[in-house]
């Protein structure tokens, strides 16, 4: 134990001499009888601590703490562990045992559950009902939760199927604790029809065909057959007996059907049971796709050739809802620009082919347009693009300029990645000089020259009168696209840029003053089912001070009603996950006479049932990569009873200072109110009061 001050020692004298001095001035009449002289005795200890405590004293303990080895149960809880003969002794003696841990092993470890599927909690609670696995995750959990801490082992018991995150050979144990992996499961190949996937197209346009493609497989099924059952909306388009060959049986079949109406259609592939089947479930999968009525068609006119043109038609092929023409602005035919949704405009407007003629006729039929600034451009001539498009002060310079994303830009929204990518992007050539479009126009990147963050927009949007523009004002996406490709390995980043500009054109203004949907229209059943709705006024601004609701129904009549929470000027709701199947959802506000109508779908998750054989060959690699023991499930209790023999998970020692200010002791409180109190009894005793 030892006593600090922030001051020199010599002041504790000052305390000392304040309580003298106070005591003399308050008892120097009264010195001669005894009582008075033990107050002052008092008065003066009181006073002196009390000038003590205003050099803020310190007291810094030392004390040896111990902490037991701490033994992590981990189980995994997910529905493959059961798919086999022993799933009855996993869920009683096994988990007994499990369960049991702690009085196993003793006093002398920590002992300390988690479960883990598509999720990890801290619990002993076990009920094989997950329908995701990710082992990876308990590495990151323990590494995270137990850091710096005496972790003696770490008992992690599953599988070795993993169908959500990373590999976890890929993981280690910070902290070097031994891993004991206790493998659950059947290793041997049981029989099972399993309808691996059923791939289809998001949209498909009407009056098109569309692929079905099936990939299924079958174990154990030598010269057995099923029948394969695909229907669309309930109406059967086609049954075929496939026979099994062989026991490790694999199939592709790719067949067509018909987008012969519009809206959401939910396909269902099933096969047939067999005799001594595993599993059931993974004979079934549903899918949906949209057929839509047509597809956008963008027209990409330019003044020349340049790199550009290609790299922007990649971009929006990528969207299978835009049909894209390209021509040069010479061959543009105008009794033909009314069937267009979009124009894109490349270093136009010119003072050659009639491109201001053109620009007009685009203006005059409400087309919205997309100008693309280069070299070629006239700048003069874009005011007859739009008002906002001009630039001042040109004089035909250009810059380079990189894109700085505005945070305040709410037109669309991109993905997180695709705005960190927007940032690593190389400049663009734009125009020099000052933009109109500074100041009336939403934008979305601003130009970065150098090392210079400009308020000069670089890509932006504009609705003036009804009529849509964006604006790109620089040449080089080709750039763009390269660089997108060479940091990500994809052209995910630039695609989404490029599709939601055109998105933000193309879509006709809602008028509404009612507006529901959901987040996606197509969820699995673990994922959380969410809504957004807003409401506005007779000015169209954003309200939310009526109530919003929804009513779910699904097949079976069953009703779901639910009230959306305001956020911000909107409204948000979370109903969390929902059982498989259709969903027709009515929403309704409070004083708006419409109601809006839609339908959400929950698809069946049946990743766990895809792959039931158990892979102890990945445990034994986890075990040998973490110094680690691999045990069947049968001999948990030897597992338990060798990390009581492992002489290496031990209690740890360590010393620890503990620093507090004096005043903060309960006794010092205590002792200066007894001392008062004292000093006040003798005195009213004497007569002093």
């Amino acid at each position: 134990m030892q006593l600090l001050i922030s001051y020199p020692w010599w002041f504790i004298g000052l305390c000392f001499l304040t309580g003298a001095v106070y005591t003399y001035l308050l008892y120097q009449s009264k010195w001669a009888a005894f009582s008075y002289k033990l107050t002052a005795i008092v008065r003066f200890l009181c006073v002196s601590i009390l000038s003590f405590f205003l050099l803020s004293p310190l007291l810094v303990q030392k004390s040896s703490q111990v902490q037991k080895p701490i033994v992590i149960m981990a189980m995994d809880n997910s529905q493959s562990v059961l798919l086999n003969k022993d799933s009855t002794i996993y869920r009683t003696e096994f988990l007994k045992t499990w369960q049991n841990a702690k009085s196993i092993l003793g006093s002398d470890y920590d002992v300390q559950y988690v479960r883990f599927g598509s999720q990890i909690k801290p619990t002993d609670s076990i009920y094989f009902n997950e329908k995701r696995s990710n082992i990876g995750q308990v590495y990151d959990y323990i590494n995270n939760t137990y850091a710096k801490q005496n972790i003696g082992a770490v008992v992690l018991a599953t599988d070795g199927i993993y169908n959500k995150g990373n590999n976890p050979l890929y993981k280690t144990l910070d902290n070097k604790a031994t891993l004991y992996a206790i493998g659950m499961g059947d290793t041997s190949i049981k029989k099972d029809i399993i309808l691996k996937e059923v791939n289809v197209n998001a949209i498909a346009y009407l009056g098109n065909e569309f692929p079905i493609d099936i990939n299924l497989s079958a174990y154990a099924c030598a010269n057995k057959n099923s029948l394969l059952t695909v229907s669309i909306d309930g109406k059967t388009l086609l049954n075929k007996t496939i026979d099994f060959n062989q026991a490790d049986f694999f199939q592709h079949l790719s067949i067509s059907a018909m987008a012969d109406q519009p809206g959401t259609k939910h396909i269902i592939v099933t096969m047939s049971v067999i005799d001594g089947e595993v599993s059931k479930v993974n004979n079934r999968k549903d899918v949906f796709i949209e057929v839509i009525d047509g597809r956008e068609k963008i027209l990409l006119t330019y003044n020349g050739p340049h790199p550009d043109i290609g790299a922007l038609k990649e971009a929006i092929k990528a969207n299978t809802n835009y049909d894209i023409v390209s021509v040069p602005i010479s061959e543009v035919r105008v009794g033909e620009i009314s069937k267009y949704s979009v124009v894109i405009l490349h270093q136009l407007p010119s003072r050659a082919n009639n491109a201001t003629a053109i620009i007009n006729t685009i203006r005059t039929a409400k087309i919205p347009i997309w100008c693309i600034l280069g070299n070629q451009t006239a700048i003069d001539l874009l005011p007859t693009v739009s008002a906002v498009a001009k630039i001042y002060n040109n004089q035909g310079r250009m810059n380079e300029s990189q894109a700085q994303y505005n945070t305040n830009f709410n037109t669309f929204v991109l993905e997180p990645k695709t705005i960190e990518t927007l940032a690593e992007l190389p400049p663009l050539v734009v125009p020099y000089g000052s933009y109109a479009a500074s100041d009336n126009a939403e934008v979305l990147a601003y130009q970065k020259i150098g090392a210079v963050n400009t308020k000069l927009p670089l890509w932006a949007m504009v609705n003036q009168n009804g009529e849509k523009t964006a604006l790109l004002f620089g040449e080089g996406f080709w750039k763009w696209r390269m660089a997108d490709y060479y940091n990500n390995d994809n052209h995910i980043a630039t695609n989404e840029m490029v599709s939601k500009t055109i998105q933000y054109l193309a879509v006709k203004d809602d008028k509404r003053k009612f507006r529901v949907h959901p987040s996606k229209n197509v969820y699995e059943e673990d994922e959380s089912v969410r809504f957004n709705a807003e409401l506005y006024n007779s000015s169209y601004e954003l309200v939310n001070q009526v109530d919003v609701k929804i009513e779910l129904s699904n097949r079976e009549g069953k009703t779901f009603r639910y009230t959306f929470s305001p956020f911000n000027k909107s409204y948000q709701l979370d109903i969390g996950s929902l059982p498989a199947g259709i969903y027709q959802y009515k929403a309704s506000a409070e004083g708006i006479p419409d109601k809006l109508n839609g339908q959400i779908l929950v698809t069946h998750l049946q990743t766990e049932l895809l792959n039931t054989t158990a892979d102890f060959g990945i445990m034994r690699q986890m075990a040998n990569k973490n110094n680690g023991y691999f045990y069947k499930a049968s001999a948990l209790d030897v597992a338990l009873q060798n990390i009581k023999k492992n002489t290496s998970i031990t209690s740890v020692s360590y010393l620890e200072k503990k620093t507090d200010e004096l005043i903060n002791l309960k006794w010092v409180f205590f002792l200066l109110l007894f001392l008062l109190a004292f000093e006040w009894f003798i005195r009213k005793y004497e007569g002093g009061y």
